[in-house]
C-alpha cells in the first residue's frame, strides 16, 4: 500500500509539474514525509525533480529566459548555503511545522489574495533568497520562487521553462552533496525507479494539459493542493 500511495503522489504531482514548471516537490514533499520519513523523502524527490525538470528543458528550452535564469540561480545558491545551515539548527520537528505552516499561507495568499503589490528590486532580490533558504531545507522553494518569477516573466511558456532549469542546477547541487555524505541507499535507489514511470507519465499530461487549458485554473488547482498537503502535514 505504500508503494502504491507513493506512485500516486509522484504521478499527480508531477502532472501540475508539467503544467507549471515549479509546484511537483513543494506538493509531494509533505505527503512523502508522512508516507516514508524525511530522511527518506528529501533524497528521493531530489533526485525526481531533476528528472522531472530535464524532460521539461528538453522540450521548451528554446524558451528560457537566461538573464532571469542566471539572476534566480545565482541568489537562491546562496540561500540555499543558509537554508543547509539552519536545518542543521533546530529540531526537525520544529522546522516541519514551520514549513506546513509556510505552505499554507503560501496557499491562502495564492486563493484569496488578487490584489497584486508593487514590489521594489530589493524586495524581490530578498524573496529569491529566501526562497533558496526554504529549498535548502525542504527542496521546495518554488511557491517563493514564483512570487519574483510572475513579476518578472509574463508568459506562461516562458515562465516553466525558465524555472525548470533552476530547480536542475540547484538539486544537483544538493544530489553530489548527499552522495558525498553517503545519505543515497539503495531502497531510496528503488524508490526513484519506481517513481520514474509515475513521474514520466505525470509530466508528459501535465504538458499537455497546459498547452490545452488556461495556466490560472492550475494555479488555482495547486494552490488547493498546497493547502490540503501542509494541513495534512500539521495534522
Amino acid at each position: 500500500m505504500t508503494i502504491i500511495l507513493y506512485f500516486i503522489i509522484i504521478l499527480l504531482t508531477n502532472m501540475i509539474q508539467g503544467i507549471t514548471g515549479f509546484a511537483g516537490t513543494v506538493l509531494a514533499m509533505p505527503f512523502c514525509i508522512l508516507l516514508l520519513g524525511i530522511g527518506i523523502a528529501k533524497p528521493v524527490l531530489n533526485i525526481l525533480t531533476i528528472i522531472a525538470c530535464t524532460l521539461i528543458v528538453v522540450r521548451s528550452y528554446k524558451h528560457i529566459v537566461w538573464k532571469e535564469f542566471f539572476k534566480m540561480t545565482g541568489i537562491m545558491f546562496v540561500g540555499v548555503f543558509i537554508g543547509e545551515y539552519v536545518y542543521t539548527l533546530f529540531p526537525v520537528d520544529i522546522l516541519l511545522t514551520l514549513y506546513a505552516i509556510f505552505i499554507i499561507f503560501i496557499a491562502l495568499k495564492g486563493l484569496f489574495v488578487k490584489k497584486e503589490f508593487d514590489l521594489n528590486e530589493g524586495i524581490l532580490i530578498g524573496i529569491i533568497l529566501s526562497a533558496g533558504i526554504i529549498h535548502g531545507m525542504f527542496i521546495s522553494g518554488g511557491p517563493l520562487l514564483i512570487i519574483y518569477a510572475v513579476k518578472k516573466i509574463k508568459d506562461k511558456e516562458s515562465f516553466r521553462a525558465t524555472l525548470s532549469p533552476v530547480w536542475i542546477v540547484l538539486n544537483i547541487y544538493i544530489l553530489i552533496k548527499q552522495l558525498f555524505l553517503g545519505i543515497i541507499t539503495v531502497p531510496m535507489v528503488n524508490l526513484v525507479l519506481i517513481g520514474i514511470p509515475a513521474l514520466m507519465i505525470g509530466v508528459i499530461i501535465g504538458g499537455q494539459m497546459a498547452k490545452k487549458m488556461s495556466q490560472q485554473t492550475f494555479m488555482r488547482l495547486s494552490y488547493v493542493l498546497l493547502l490540503i498537503s501542509g494541513v495534512s502535514l500539521i495534522i
